[in-house]
C-alpha cells in the first residue's frame, strides 16, 4: 500500500509536491526533502497594504518562537501579491469579507496569531479552531481583547492620539511585544521574479542618467485616506528642476489618482522626468521602485516597498508617526519642526500645513546623501 508523509511541509494531497516534480522523489520514501511540520500556525493580518508588508518583518521572529511552523497568512485580496514567494509563508489565503475563508473554518491550528484589534481580524481569529491565540481575540461579548501586555499597550495607543504622538518606538518593536516574539530588526520581505523586474529594467535602461548620477524615484501620492501625507506639487516641480540641473534623472510613480499630477510634472520637467505609469500591478510597481537609486515618498505603500527592496528612501512625514517607521539604515525621515505633528487628522486649516513646511532644500539634500549609499537600482538595470 502506498504511503505518504502528510505532515511534510511540501505535502499537497490533491497533487504531486514540488520535490516530486523537480527531483522525482516519491512521498512515502522521501528523506532528502521531507520537512516535518511541528506547528500549524494561522496569521491574520488584513489592514492596509503597507501594514501587511511591514508585518513581514516579524516572520523570522515568529519562526524563532515556533520552529518548523507551517504558516497560513489570511489577508485582504489586494495584499495577496505582496506575500507571494515569501519564504516565511507557506500559504496565503484571501479574505473577501463576510464569511471567514473555508480553510480557516475547516482546519485546526496549533496557534493563531492576530496582531490587530480590528473586528474582522478578531472575528477570523475567534472562528479559527485552536487552543492557543496570540495578540488579539474576542471576549464573550464579541469585543476585541488584548492577550498580552504588549497587545494592551498597542490597543491603548490605537485609542489615543496623544499616546500615538508620544510614541518613540517602531511598529516592529511594538508588534514584537504584542506577539511576545524575539524581533531582531529584520526588514520586510518582498520577493520579485525576473519578469516582475523587467519593466523597471527597461525604464531604467532607456532613462539611465550618466554613470555617476542617480535615477531618483518620486512617488507623488499617498492613498486616499490621508491627503496631507502628500508633498506639494510645487515642491516636486522645483525638486525635479534641481535634480535635472545636477545631471540626475527622475522616474515618477503613483496610482490612478496621481495620473494627472504626474503628467503635469513630466510636462514641467523639460525632459528630466519620465512617467512610470499609473496602472501598474503592485509587483510591477515594486520592480519600478527597484530600478531607482533613491526613492522620495510619503508614508505610504511605496515607502514599504522601497524598504523591502533595500532601495534608499527619503520619507516625508506630516500627520502620521515617523517614529513608527524604521528605514533600516537605508534612508532618511524628514518632518517639519511643528508641535502639531503626528495629529492623525484627515483635514487641516493650518497655513502652512506640515507637508508644505518641508522645504525643497531639505529633500534635495537628503536625496544626495542617500545617493551615496550603495545604489540598488543597478541591480534592476543589469
Amino acid at each position: 500500500m502506498t504511503t505518504w508523509n502528510a505532515d511534510c511541509r511540501h505535502f499537497r494531497g490533491d497533487r504531486p509536491c514540488t520535490p516530486h516534480k523537480l527531483h522525482g522523489v516519491e512521498c512515502g520514501t522521501c528523506t532528502d526533502h521531507y520537512d516535518r511540520v511541528e506547528t500549524r500556525l494561522l496569521l491574520v493580518k488584513l489592514a492596509a497594504m503597507g501594514d501587511v508588508l511591514r508585518t513581514t518583518s516579524l516572520l523570522p521572529a515568529i519562526h524563532r518562537r515556533w520552529p518548523n511552523a507551517h504558516v497560513t497568512w489570511v489577508t485582504n485580496p489586494e495584499s495577496v501579491p505582496l506575500l507571494e514567494r515569501n519564504p516565511g509563508i507557506d500559504r496565503v489565503v484571501a479574505f473577501r469579507g463576510g464569511a471567514a475563508p473555508v480553510e480557516v473554518l475547516s482546519e485546526r491550528y496549533d496557534v493563531v496569531v492576530n496582531p490587530d484589534a480590528a473586528p474582522e481580524s478578531c472575528a477570523i481569529a475567534h472562528l479559527a479552531r485552536s487552543g492557543h491565540r496570540v495578540g488579539f481575540a474576542f471576549d464573550e461579548r464579541g469585543a476585541p481583547v488584548p492577550l498580552s501586555d504588549g497587545a494592551r499597550a498597542w490597543m491603548e495607543m490605537g485609542l489615543s492620539d496623544t499616546l500615538k504622538r508620544d510614541n518613540r518606538r517602531t511598529y516592529q518593536d511594538l508588534m514584537a511585544d504584542v506577539l511576545e516574539v524575539d524581533y531582531r530588526r529584520e526588514p520586510p520581505v518582498l520577493e520579485l521574479t525576473d519578469d516582475e523586474l523587467a519593466k523597471g529594467r527597461e525604464v531604467a535602461r532607456l532613462h539611465a542618467p550618466a554613470e555617476d548620477r542617480l535615477l531618483v524615484g518620486l512617488n507623488t501620492g499617498a492613498g486616499g485616506r490621508w491627503r496631507f501625507k502628500r508633498w506639494t506639487e510645487e515642491g516636486y516641480v522645483e525638486l525635479i528642476r534641481r535634480l535635472g540641473a545636477d545631471g540626475h534623472r527622475v522616474l515618477l510613480l503613483g496610482g490612478p489618482a496621481e495620473a494627472e499630477r504626474n503628467a503635469r510634472l513630466v510636462q514641467a520637467s523639460r525632459g528630466v522626468a519620465v512617467d512610470g505609469g499609473s496602472d501598474n500591478d503592485v509587483r510591477t510597481f515594486a520592480g519600478l521602485v527597484q530600478a531607482c537609486d533613491v526613492m522620495v515618498t510619503g508614508d505610504t505603500l511605496a515607502m514599504h516597498v522601497a524598504l523591502a527592496r533595500r532601495v534608499p528612501a527619503v520619507v516625508l512625514f506630516g500627520p502620521t508617526s515617523l517614529h513608527e517607521i524604521d528605514v533600516f539604515d537605508r534612508g532618511e525621515r524628514l518632518a517639519p519642526d511643528l508641535d502639531c505633528l503626528v495629529c492623525y487628522k484627515m483635514d487641516c486649516d493650518f497655513e502652512p500645513n506640515c507637508m508644505e513646511s518641508i522645504t525643497v532644500d531639505e529633500v534635495h539634500d537628503a536625496v544626495l546623501r542617500c545617493g551615496r549609499l550603495t545604489p540598488h537600482g543597478d541591480l534592476a538595470r543589469s
